[in-house]
Formats: C-alpha cells, sequence, structure tokens
C-alpha cells in the first residue's frame, strides 16, 4: 500500500478497521510500502501511533519515476489538499500551487509501465472537486490506463455516525480477476449518492451494525434531501461519542465575548442529538462555521423531538450556585416554547426566528445572560477524533507538544476511519 497525503494516518487506521470489521469471514493483510505527507506536524502524529512506519515528508510535486517504481504498490491511496476545491478557499483549482502533487501523481501513473501500476486505488476529497479541471486530468488519466472507476458523494450519517461530512470519493481498478464488489455493488457512469443496501446485497462488513451493513434502512425509506434525514435515525447518540472527563475542561467552554459576538449562528447540540455539523481545521480558533458545539446545561429546554437549540456559553458552574442567568432564562424559556413545533424536524427550526423571539423577551443583558446558562462548549479533540471514528486512544502526544488548536487542524484535513473502511471493502473484497 502506498500512502500520498497521508496526514495523520486516517487510511491507514481504515485499513486495520476493515481487517477487524472482515474478521474471520475472509482473509485480508496488507503491508505500508510508503507513506507521504509535507506537513511534519501531521506525520509526527502518524508515527507516533504507527511506530512501524516512516513517514517522508517531502512535497509530492517532484516525486520520481523510480521512488514509485520501487514502493511496487498495488494500492494507492490518496487525499490530496482540498483548498483548490472548498466552498471555503479561493478554488483555484489547476493554478492553486497545491494541486501540482496530484498532477504529479497523475503523470507518473501514466508514465508507469503496464504491469506496475497499481490494481486499485482510493481517492478523497471535498464535494466540488468533481466538477473541477482537476477531476477531469484525473478521468482522463484512468481511462488512458485502462481502469474502471466509480465516483461517490458519501457522509458518514451514512454510516450511522452523528456527523455531516459529505466528501466525494473515487474508487478506480484495472479489470482483472477477481472483480472487486464495488463494480457489482455500484452503478457506473453516474455520481453515486448513497452506500449500497444489504436488503440488495449480502454485506461485506457483516460484523458491521451499521445501516447500510444491516439491512435496517431500507431501499423504501431512501429519500434524496440534502440533509440526509432519512439516515438519521439510525445514527448513534452523540453521546456516545462523548468523553467522561470533558465537560470539567474550562479551556473548552465558549467565552462571553464569543457567546455576544456569535450567538446567532451557533450550531447547538445536545448529548442526545443523532447529528452534528462538519468539524474544519478553523474549529475552536473561529466560532462561526467551523463545527458544532455541545449544550452541558438546562438540557431540558426545548422540545424533547428536536435535537438542535442556538444560544451560547460559560463553564458550569458548581452545584446549587445561582446566578442572573437562572432568573432571566424562565422568562426567555416562555418567549422560546413554541418555536418548535413537535412536527418540524431541527433542520426546520431557523436559527435568526430563534434568536430574535428570545431577544424580544429582554434585554442584551438578559439575552446574553441566558446563553451563558446553557453551558456551551467545543468538542474535544478526542471526541471529534472518536465521531471521525480514529480508533480509542489514538494519541495526539507526541515530542512536539500539539496545542489543541493544532489537533483540530489536523483533523479538520482527515478523513472519516469508518466511511473509507467501506469503500476499502468496495474496492478490496470480491
Amino acid at each position: 500500500v502506498a500512502e500520498f497525503f497521508s496526514g495523520i494516518g486516517g487510511m491507514h487506521c481504515a485499513l486495520q478497521l476493515l481487517r477487524q470489521l472482515v474478521g474471520g469471514e475472509r482473509e485480508f493483510s496488507y503491508r505500508i510500502a510508503g507513506a507521504f505527507d509535507v506537513n511534519n506536524i501531521a506525520n509526527s502524529v502518524y508515527e507516533r501511533n504507527f511506530p512501524g512506519v516512516r513517514v517522508c515528508t517531502a512535497s509530492l510535486d517532484s516525486i520520481g519515476l523510480a521512488r514509485v517504481r520501487a514502493l511496487a504498490a498495488n494500492l494507492w491511496l490518496m487525499s490530496p489538499p482540498c483548498q483548490p476545491f472548498s466552498r471555503l478557499g479561493n478554488r483555484r483549482g489547476l493554478d492553486d500551487a497545491r494541486c501540482r502533487p496530484l498532477l504529479r501523481l497523475l503523470k507518473v501513473l501514466a508514465s508507469l509501465p503496464d504491469d506496475e501500476r497499481p490494481s486499485r486505488l482510493l481517492l478523497e476529497n471535498v464535494q466540488g472537486f468533481e466538477a473541477s479541471p482537476a477531476a477531469e486530468r484525473l478521468l482522463e488519466c484512468l481511462n488512458k490506463c485502462g481502469y474502471e472507476y466509480r465516483q461517490l458523494l458519501l457522509s458518514p450519517l451514512q454510516f450511522s455516525v452523528p456527523n455531516s461530512r459529505l466528501r466525494f470519493y473515487l474508487l478506480a481498478w484495472r479489470p482483472g480477476a477477481p472483480e472487486p464488489a464495488a463494480a457489482r455493488l455500484l452503478p457506473a457512469n453516474c455520481l453515486i449518492d448513497r452506500p449500497p443496501s444489504a436488503a440488495t446485497s449480502q454485506p461485506l462488513l457483516p460484523s458491521c451494525c451499521c445501516p447500510v451493513c444491516s439491512g435496517r434502512l431500507q431501499p423504501g425509506q431512501l429519500t434524496h434531501d440534502s440533509h440526509l434525514r432519512c439516515y438519521r435515525p439510525f445514527a448513534r447518540p452523540l453521546s456516545d461519542y462523548l468523553s467522561p472527563g470533558a465537560d470539567a475542561e474550562p479551556e473548552l467552554y465558549l467565552t462571553s465575548r464569543q457567546l455576544e459576538q456569535f450567538f446567532p449562528v451557533l450550531d447547538i447540540r445536545q448529548p442526545r442529538s443523532r447529528a452534528t455539523c462538519c468539524f474544519t481545521k478553523g474549529y475552536g480558533k473561529r466560532v462561526e462555521g467551523t463545527g458544532s458545539v455541545l449544550q452541558t446545561r438546562r438540557l431540558a429546554f426545548g422540545k424533547p423531538s428536536h435535537d438542535r437549540v442556538k444560544a451560547g456559553a460559560c463553564p458550569p458552574r458548581t452545584h446549587g450556585e445561582v446566578s442572573h442567568a437562572d432568573s432571566a432564562a424562565a422568562a426567555i424559556d416562555a418567549s422560546c416554547s413554541s418555536l418548535a413545533p413537535d412536527d418540524l424536524s431541527d433542520d426546520d427550526i431557523n436559527n435568526g426566528e430563534f434568536v430574535d423571539s428570545a431577544g424580544g423577551s429582554g434585554d442584551a443583558e438578559t439575552m446574553q445572560a441566558y446563553a451563558e446558562s446553557l453551558g456551551l462548549r467545543y468538542l474535544s479533540a478526542a471526541e471529534v477524533a472518536g465521531l471521525m471514528h480514529f480508533p480509542p486512544g489514538y494519541s495526539f502526544s507526541t515530542s512536539l507538544c500539539l496545542s489543541r488548536r493544532q489537533a483540530y487542524q489536523l483533523l479538520g484535513n482527515s478523513v472519516n476511519v469508518l466511511v473509507i473502511a467501506h469503500l476499502l471493502s468496495y474496492l478490496l473484497l470480491s
């Protein structure tokens, strides 16, 4: 296996998870021939968790044909930089210098002797890559080299994970026996927006309990709405991913200043929630649009059918302590309780309406006090890593002394391990 743009080792973790989920059902083994990433901080995390692998800290935009031939890898795993294609980036595409390593790898792939090309490839990137000139170059290269391929847009929410992280995936293989399961399970010549259902085929991962493998979600229950509502009842609650001691870490809580500035745009989730927003590399640094925050107090607020409330918070007070926030909360509770009728989903609740109504029942000081009563905090790096299905105990402790924000940044650039494990099963198992 050759891991290009290996990051903190998400693809390697997916291979480990696949081997675990396959269990005794099928024989599955692999060897990492080489891992490459230009980020020395990410490489230190990778090597901490996989001490048997030496990661090459070098840019791939100059990797030579001889170096790739020496790897003799029959599986290429790639997660190239997403900034040239991200909605938050400048979308310069092929003109972005960060696109050069991918283009170089495509050139090397086309130059390899036919019998030395990898038999399988997997690529991950952000939604939007599939419509880019870089994707055109990729498909041109694969067609020229005789590969078959499938393109997918999938989210962890479709695999029972309470997190929305829609990503583009490409699976490619060279024709010949044995044919991968992807050839049978995934339709060609289209962009696939859902994993194959166990109702139409035997699951490749029988020990996996997600709705895809268990068959709990039947084809007739599938919908095409952009929020993937049909998958939410099958997602695990966020509480399954929370660390017992994280509520006691004061540095995770939003400050009063952050609440005052960003209260209207926070995406607030409770432990019972079955969805969270995508966690980006800016989580913990920027407040708006970088990921959900957790409500740790006043959890009875709102009606049980809704798993999202909008507001803000501070570190929890000791038991029995009373403040202005408690007296202010009753009046705001009353004004807000009618905003979320039982027949609406959490996505139907407009945050602006909630804030406007709540704010209308008191002055700015009252609203601020109420926001602080909710005990809002960021998820810890370990909790975010759990949502991305890195194995328990995955370590960010290295000789470089990573900060919490650096850990968020590395996770924001990584992949969802469970999703990749499923895709690898389609690609590697027959």
